[in-house]
């Protein structure tokens, strides 16, 4: 995914880290309800066998992409104005603080 037209890097981050939230929020009602439905199913670590577990992993895992990609561009945006501006090509510039003899 990416941003979507007119939305701003932060924005995008904004709405990105949301679907994150509420992709975690449904991962872990996932986790508990495997957990409290048989302790077996988990036994692997990932229950493969569970589509609605399947579903949220998914979910999350895209989310937490999208998220990462949002955060880098905010960041990019973000560090745009701290770059030097370019050199004017003068070496030592001039004589600063001597005086002209």
């Amino acid at each position: 995914m990416s941003s979507r037209p007119g939305e701003t890097a932060a924005e995008w981050c904004a709405r990105a880290t949301g679907d994150y939230v509420a992709a975690l929020a449904a991962f872990q009602i996932e986790w508990q309800r495997l957990a409290v439905v048989s302790l077996s199913t988990l036994t692997a670590g990932y229950p493969t066998s569970d589509d609605s577990y399947d579903g949220a992993m998914d979910f999350l895992e895209d989310a937490d992409h999208e998220r990462n990609e949002a955060i880098a561009e905010l960041d990019r945006e973000s560090s745009i104005g701290l770059r030097p501006g370019p050199r004017s090509g003068r070496r030592n510039g001039g004589r600063f603080g001597t005086s002209a003899e």
